[in-house]
């Protein structure tokens, strides 16, 4: 009997230390892939972001507030700004560059890509209800963090973007709305 107890014991104690081990390694990695899905729609406004054309200045982009939500969870985790800049018209697109901040509870991390965006073929609709108008992408494998806050004071990572924005009642004028259901993947190194 003593034995029974005492190799229930050691059971315990090897997966309780189990679990602590499998729990302080997800703490170790939390964080470190973000899926950031920015939704709403935002009227335009004029903003300066980091520099972008390499002359050491701020530049001028047109600007978008919205929500952003834990594409997991689907729960709202802050505000979330995306800036346009440098557009240019390509065939029946545009290519541009993004700015995008998202204010998140642990700081603010703001990433930059060189975005395509293109009319739908197909009428698309949101799961949310939303019909789109043009589908957006970005990616880079070098580092896409151009600046950050609190956690992200330092970070250095990749960020992707898979969007659908609509853009019916854009065109081009301070207080236009852009609608966006945009999904970020961001790897923090």
């Amino acid at each position: 009997m003593l034995n029974l107890k005492g190799s229930s014991i050691l059971i315990g104690c090897a997966l309780l230390l189990s679990f602590s081990l499998q729990a302080e390694n997800k703490s170790d990695n939390a964080g470190k892939h973000l899926v950031l899905n920015l939704v709403g729609t935002g009227t335009m406004y004029e903003n300066m972001v980091p520099g972008i054309d390499g002359d050491g200045q701020d530049d001028l982009a047109m600007c978008f507030d919205v929500q952003v939500f834990d594409a997991h969870t689907n729960r709202a985790l802050g505000k979330g700004t995306d800036c346009l800049a440098m557009v240019t018209p390509t065939g029946t697109g545009v290519a541009l560059v993004g700015t995008t901040y998202f204010h998140l509870p642990g700081g603010t991390l703001i990433t930059r890509g060189k975005t395509s965006v293109q009319p739908v073929f197909h009428p698309t609709v949101t799961p949310r209800g939303q019909v789109i108008t043009h589908i957006t992408g970005a990616s880079s494998d070098g580092n896409a963090i151009v600046g950050g806050t609190g956690r992200f004071a330092h970070a250095k990572g990749t960020a992707r973007l898979s969007g659908m924005v609509s853009m019916a009642n854009f065109s081009g004028d301070v207080g236009d709305p852009i609608s966006f259901d945009c999904l970020f993947v961001v790897a923090l190194d």
